[in-house]
């Protein structure tokens, strides 16, 4: 089991600080995020072409929140354990990935056998290709557990593993109270699956399930690959430019020096 998302709450803490620690630790390029609902100041951590977390500033309090999801949830979980280990965990996600012909099936029995039947259990919305991989859930979006099972091999992103048998049971927990999202602080990732009396059971069942699991490989980006990434994601305003007789590489280095003004503005703050 492994996180693949992780939030976390800090107080009493600085801005910059934890900015800094966090980006040092991950590796990531902190930059410019786009100010939302609550948060006027949030920078953005990249890793490669890809967001790795936010950091955003409660403009009310000064509380800190940091949001996280996907392949580097588990180091952004250590980054934020290690520098600031008092944090509460507002939302954590756990899964873990199996590759076996009829896996899918598998695991649906098994979580339909365990639930209770109270526990609401359904397809979501199929993709308008069969082929992109079904995902069904059981409990309630938002509760304190929610499981999803997908076929994480067929989704389009991941065809390059060529896994058409990988599925993914994913569990989102968000602990109710301020006590329980403080013990979840110190939690590992198999222990999240005790948060409610009915995913304990399905995590009991699924973790002694003999079938043939795995760790998938965490993708790492090339200076090459980010670059084509970047060019081709901005062709048309590249082109744009380039046809109205821009300067590309000056207006570039303008945007960087930009957000290095921002960066810096914030890291700052006292």
């Amino acid at each position: 089991m492994r996180f693949d998302a992780y939030c976390a709450t800090i107080r009493e803490q600085k801005f910059s600080h934890v900015v800094e620690a966090i980006s040092s630790t991950m590796g990531c390029q902190p930059c410019k995020g786009r100010p939302m609902r609550r948060f006027g100041t949030v920078v953005q951590l990249d890793d490669g072409p890809h967001m790795a977390a936010w950091i955003g500033l409660n403009s009310d309090d000064d509380q800190i929140y940091i949001e996280g999801k996907g392949d580097t949830s588990p180091a952004l979980a250590a980054a934020i354990r290690g520098h600031f280990p008092v944090h509460s965990v507002p939302r954590a996600d756990v899964c873990e990935d199996v590759d076996e012909e009829g896996a899918f099936e598998r695991l649906q029995d098994v979580i339909r056998a365990n639930k209770g039947q109270k526990v609401y259990a359904g397809y979501v919305a199929l993709p308008d290709d069969v082929q992109d991989g079904r995902t069904w859930v059981a409990g309630a979006r938002g509760g304190v557990s929610y499981l999803r099972l997908y076929e994480a091999g067929k989704h389009p992103d991941r065809l390059a593993f060529n896994r058409p048998n990988w599925v993914r049971p994913e569990l989102e927990v968000r602990p109710q109270y301020a006590r329980g999202k403080a013990a979840a602080s110190t939690m590992q990732p198999l222990d999240f699956w005790g948060m409610s009396a009915w995913s304990q059971k399905v995590g009991m069942a699924i973790t002694g399930l003999q079938i043939n699991r795995f760790e998938p490989e965490i993708r790492k980006y090339s200076q090459d690959k980010v670059l084509r990434y970047v060019a081709l994601n901005w062709r048309r305003r590249w082109e744009e430019m380039n046809a109205n007789g821009e300067d590309i590489g000056r207006s570039i280095l303008q945007c960087l020096q930009e957000e290095d003004e921002f960066v810096s503005r914030h890291m700052s703050r006292g």
